[in-house]
Order: C-alpha cells, then structure tokens, then sequence
C-alpha cells in the first residue's frame, strides 16, 4: 500500500472517531434548575460567543469528579483524540465540528475554561482538569467558553453560584368544621284575615262557669225551691264558702228581663215573688211580711180599742 493510501486511511479513521466522541450522549439526565439542596452539584454552562445563552442543571448525588458532575447534570459533552474525555473539547455540540476537530488539545484562544465555587460564595478558576477534582456536595461546578482571552483574563460564568433558598412552608388550611343539621325552620305566622272579614267567634262559657249569664238552680214539684247542693269544704280557713245559688232558678244578668217559671204539668204555678238582695240587707219579701205583720198588729190594736169604747161603764 502507498503512502498516499496509509495518510488518507488515517484521515478518514481520525475523523470517525471526532464524530463517534462528539456524539457520546450523556450518562445520566440530571435535572433542569438549581439543585434544591446540598444533595448535589449545580452545574452551570456559560457558551459566550458560540451562542445558547446560560444552562443550569442539577447532578443529584456525590459526583466523582467534574466529568462525571458535567454527565450526570445532563450534558452532551466530546473530548479529544488525543486526549480523550480528560480535555473538554466540545459541551452540547459547540464548538462546531467545522469550527474544531477535538483532534487536539483546543487552542488556548478558543476553549472551555472550568470554574467552580461553593453555595453563596464566587468562581474561581480551576488549574486542575476535570478528572483530578472532587466537587463537594452542593458546591457549584461552571464552564465558560474563553474566545480570544489569556488565561489571566478568561470569562467566568454570567450566573452567581448562589442556591435560591426554598420556598416558605405554608400552614395548610384548618379542616371544615363538621357539618351538622340545619335548625328547623320557625312555623309560618297566621296570615292576617282579609280586609272585611268579620272577627272571628268566641264561644260564651259553659254554664256554671266564672263569666256565665246565669246559673240554674233546681226547683220541686211545687216550684219552692229546693235545698241547695252541699258545698265541699275547701282549706281555705279566710271565711265560710262562698254561697251558692240554688240550682234550678234563673239569676238573669244585670238588665235582663226575669222568665217565667216552668212546671212538668205544664201549668204555671203560682209565681212566687222573691227579693233580690242589694248588698247584705233584707229580701224584699222578708219586709212585705214584716210589713203585713205590722199592719195585722194595728188592726187588732185599734178593734180592741174600739171595742172597750163601745162597753157601757159599770
């Protein structure tokens, strides 16, 4: 074989494995954002002139090293040929192939510089490769494309390594209180009667009743009256019971008109004329007989008289 043959062999198998290296896909997904807690290391990737702005990503775990924190937080990443993975050439594709071989190492005008710096603290340059240091846990890592710097001056990562504090715990909400029975609605008021309705009835009282007309007393056969129901003695030790009018005899209310007498024969008895009483004086047939008394005194009195007028004188 000649020589010409052996250098175009060589070309082509150098150019295979640029591109089998450059597409290496990462080893693990990582997470989008910072890491929540120190449980891991925030990875932040700056790409400067190449264009793609700032990625930050998070490789949950103890990391290794800074290439394994850099494939853990998610990104595709190429090393060298001559190198290998222990010189980053290539993060997420940029540079280009057409721009950079990653034959290799980079040209210190155009690379990837590593930084790293702890939670609230700043970057600092690191002067170690990527296999030879241990990020501590929840510490930053950072990787910043320097295009026509000195290493004196090379561009840090745009982004501060500072881990956003986690947000307040809020007090969940006090439970319902349990839910309980309604009260029973008040009974609906009685409508009003309409306009001119009459008033509405009130039954008189029961006869023999506090209020009633007139009480009824019983009566004989031949219409005097009968003796009156015996009253129960009441603990009342005020005064005697109150008297009881005989049952069967009307007591007509003030201003009514006395009714007649009945008789089960149907005949009208004679109508016995009795005194109504004003306060505590006599009836007034008590004073009629009094009366008829007198009147029987004064007529004997006065035909004695006559009589001893009319005897001669012995």
């Amino acid at each position: 074989m000649s020589r010409r043959a052996i250098r175009a062999a060589l070309v082509l198998a150098v150019a295979a494995a640029c591109t089998a290296v450059g597409a290496a896909p990462a080893q693990a997904a990582g997470r989008a954002d910072h890491c929540p807690d120190a449980n891991g290391v925030t990875v932040v990737v700056d790409f400067k002139e190449l264009g793609g702005g700032v990625v930050v990503r998070c490789a949950p775990g103890d990391q290794a090293t800074g290439l394994a924190a850099l494939k853990n937080a998610g990104f595709q990443i190429a090393g060298t040929l001559r190198w290998g993975e222990g010189f980053i050439c290539r993060i997420e594709g940029k540079p280009s192939t057409a721009t950079e071989k990653c034959v290799d190492t980079p040209p210190a005008s155009a690379y990837w510089s590593y930084w790293h710096a702890p939670d609230g603290g700043s970057w600092t340059y690191s002067d170690r490769g990527v296999l030879n240091r241990k990020p501590p846990a929840g510490s930053f890592d950072g990787w910043s494309f320097s295009f026509n710097r000195s290493a004196d001056n090379a561009p840090r990562p745009a982004v501060a390594p500072n881990r956003p504090a986690p947000p307040p715990r809020t007090t969940p909400p006090a439970p319902p209180p349990p839910r309980t029975s309604a009260p029973a609605p008040p009974p609906p008021a009685p409508a009003p009667p309409p306009p001119g309705a009459p008033p509405p009835v009130v039954p008189p009282p029961a006869a023999g009743a506090p209020g009633a007309p007139g009480v009824v007393a019983p009566t004989g056969v031949d219409g005097t009256p009968a003796a009156p129901a015996p009253v129960a003695p009441t603990d009342d030790a005020s005064g005697p019971p109150p008297d009881v009018p005989p049952t069967g005899s009307v007591v007509p209310p003030p201003g009514a008109a006395p009714a007649p007498p009945t008789d089960p024969t149907g005949s009208l008895p004679p109508v016995e004329v009795t005194g109504a009483r004003d306060g505590d004086g006599l009836p007034l047939g008590t004073l009629a007989g009094v009366f008829l008394l007198v009147a029987l005194v004064g007529g004997g009195v006065l035909a004695a008289r006559r009589r001893r007028t009319a005897e001669p004188d012995d």
